[in-house]
C-alpha cells in the first residue's frame, strides 16, 4: 500500500510538471501551438506587384557596409523625429553595441517627415539632417510620421534592409520605448537558427534572389551553400478581432477587415518581432496582395500568412508587457521589455553590466535568481 501511495504521488507530480512546463510561465505550450499552426495554413498566395513605397530622403545606403562580416542582426527601432532623448538612451546602452557573442549587430532608426512640420510649421529637417551627419545611424522616408503610418514606415525599413542590408542573418523590428538586451537575443537567434561559420570568418555568402519560393534540396531555401531557415519570432497574439470604434487608435473599419473575415491571423507583437532575411524577402514580395492595415504588426502578419509563414511565440519577448527592473529578469530572462522610458532604459541598461560587460556586484545569486526567473515568467504568463 505504501508503495502504491508513492507511485500515484509520483504520477501526480509528473502531471503537475506537464501541465506547468506546456501551460505555465515556460511558454513551451504555446510554442509548441504556433509550430502546429504551418500544417493548417493554405497554400502560398503568388508573389504580388513590387510595392509602391515613399523615396528616402536619408537613404544611409552605406550603414551595412565597412570591413569583416555583415551584421549577424540588423535592429530597426521605429521611432518619430522629436524622440531625440529616446533615441540618445538606446545609443547610450543596447543600441551602442556594435558585437554581441562574437557576431556583429547593426542599429538603426526609422522615421518619416515631422508632423509638427503640418501643425506648427516647424521643421525637424534640418535637426535630423545633422544627427543623422553625427551618429549615421538614421534613415528617414518621405511620408508624414504617424501611428497610422507605422505600416508605411515599416515596410520602408523592410524594404531597406532587403536592398542595402541584404546579408544581415535576422532583422528585428521594435520601437524606441523598447529595451533590447542585445547578447542574449543573439545567443538565443543562435541557439534557434545555428551559428555559420562564414560569420565568425568574414565570409559573405551569395544571395538567392528566389528565397523563400523555391524549394531546394535539405527543405528551404538558401544563402550560398547554408540552409536559410524562415523564422517569423515573437511575442504572438492569437485570436484578436479588430476594433470597430472609429477614432481609436487600432480602428480597423470594415472595409479594411471586412467582418467575414473573422478575426486577424496570428501575428507578432510590433514592440519586438524577429524576421530571418528570408522572412522578410518573402513578406516583401506578397506584401501589395494584402490588405494595407494601419497596424502594422498585424498586417506583417497578415503577409505572413498569405506567403504561408507562420510566427513562433517566444516568451521572452515581452510584447506590449512593461517589467519592473530586476535584475535577474532583464538579464537571464527577457529579450525585450516595453514602455521604459529614457531614464528608466539607462537604468536597466546599467542592471545588466552595460557596454564593457563588467558588473561591479555579483550578478544574481542563486536565490535571487529563481526568485528573479519566476517573477518574470510569472508575469509574462499573466500577459501571455
Amino acid at each position: 500500500m505504501p508503495l502504491s501511495l508513492f507511485r500515484r504521488f509520483l504520477l501526480a507530480v509528473l502531471l503537475l510538471v506537464i501541465v506547468w512546463t506546456l501551460f505555465g510561465p515556460s511558454g513551451i505550450g504555446e510554442e509548441l501551438l504556433s509550430l502546429s499552426l504551418a500544417s493548417l495554413l493554405p497554400a502560398p498566395a503568388s508573389p504580388g506587384p513590387p510595392l509602391a513605397l515613399p523615396r528616402l530622403l536619408i537613404p544611409n545606403e552605406e550603414a551595412c557596409g565597412g570591413p569583416g562580416a555583415p551584421p549577424f542582426l540588423l535592429i530597426l527601432v521605429c521611432t518619430a523625429p522629436e524622440n531625440l532623448n529616446q533615441r540618445n538612451a538606446i545609443r547610450a546602452s543596447w543600441g551602442g553595441l556594435r558585437e554581441a557573442r562574437g557576431l556583429r549587430v547593426q542599429t538603426l532608426f526609422l522615421l518619416g517627415e515631422s508632423s509638427w512640420r503640418h501643425l506648427t510649421g516647424v521643421s525637424h529637417e534640418n535637426d535630423l539632417a545633422r544627427e543623422s551627419a553625427a551618429q549615421g545611424d538614421i534613415v528617414q522616408a518621405a511620408f508624414q510620421d504617424s501611428y497610422r503610418n507605422l505600416t508605411l514606415k515599416t515596410l520602408s525599413g523592410l524594404n531597406w534592409a532587403d536592398k542595402h542590408c541584404p546579408m544581415a542573418r535576422y532583422i528585428l523590428k521594435t520601437d524606441d520605448d523598447v529595451f533590447v538586451n542585445v547578447p542574449e537575443l543573439v545567443s538565443e537567434l543562435v541557439r534557434r537558427g545555428g551559428r555559420w561559420e562564414q560569420w565568425e570568418k568574414g565570409m559573405e555568402p551569395q544571395r538567392d534572389p528566389e528565397v523563400g519560393h523555391e524549394e531546394r534540396e535539405g527543405g528551404g531555401p538558401t544563402l550560398g551553400s547554408q540552409p536559410v531557415p524562415l523564422l517569423y519570432l515573437g511575442r504572438v497574439h492569437w485570436w484578436v478581432h479588430p476594433s470597430r470604434t472609429p477614432g481609436a487608435k487600432h480602428w480597423i473599419s470594415e472595409e479594411q477587415w471586412p467582418p467575414t473575415w473573422g478575426p486577424f491571423p496570428p501575428y507578432a507583437s510590433g514592440t519586438g518581432y524577429v524576421l530571418s532575411a528570408s522572412a522578410v524577402q518573402l513578406i516583401l514580395k506578397v506584401a501589395s496582395r494584402a490588405p494595407l492595415l494601419p497596424l502594422e504588426d498585424v498586417f506583417v502578419g497578415v503577409s505572413a500568412r498569405r506567403g504561408g509563414l507562420t510566427p513562433t511565440h517566444c516568451v521572452k519577448l515581452a510584447g506590449a508587457t512593461h517589467y519592473p527592473l530586476d535584475r535577474c529578469c532583464y538579464g537571464r530572462f527577457l529579450l525585450t521589455s516595453h514602455r521604459l522610458d529614457p531614464w528608466k532604459m539607462q537604468e536597466a541598461w546599467k542592471l545588466v553590466g552595460g557596454s564593457d560587460g563588467e558588473r561591479t556586484a555579483p550578478f544574481c545569486s542563486w536565490l535571487e535568481g529563481v526568485l528573479g526567473l519566476l517573477r518574470c515568467r510569472v508575469i509574462a504568463w499573466l500577459h501571455s
